[in-house]
């Protein structure tokens, strides 16, 4: 039960900070004329987090193997939320906007997270049962 739990909350909870961020606490840039890159990081951050936290709550109801799978999927889409403001679609170029300073680190530091706690949550799948 303890680790269905661990393996499972942490994934639906920073999936769900992945989705939020950048429309809440750590906003990007408002759209005017033309859209810039960090709306675009925002909208492709809602699917990669919603993703995220959908594989959290289907690993709360299947077994353990299917769950080691599932946070495998979890790490994935945590590289993905990693390499989008990044590398894929990036924030605006601009070093003091808000979505430079505040938005990338914070997608970033979110995505390590997701990352950590999906591979714990492998691990502990992994390991054999103890015999009580």
């Amino acid at each position: 039960m303890k680790n269905k739990l661990f393996a499972s909350i942490p994934s639906i909870v920073f999936g769900a900070l992945i989705a939020i961020a950048p429309h809440t606490f750590a906003y990007v840039c408002k759209v005017e004329k033309m859209p810039m890159a960090c709306h675009w990081t925002a909208q492709a951050e809602i699917g990669v987090g919603a993703l995220i936290a959908v594989l959290g709550v289907i690993a709360l109801f299947v077994a353990p193997q299917i769950r080691i799978g599932l946070n495998i999927a979890a790490v994935l889409g945590a590289l993905l939320a990693i390499a989008v403001p990044t590398v894929l679609i990036g924030v605006c170029p601009g070093a003091m906007m808000h979505c430079h300073m505040v938005a990338r680190p914070t997608l970033i530091v979110l995505g390590v997270l997701t990352i950590i706690f999906a591979a714990i949550g492998i691990w502990l799948d992994s390991r054999p049962a103890k015999r009580a």
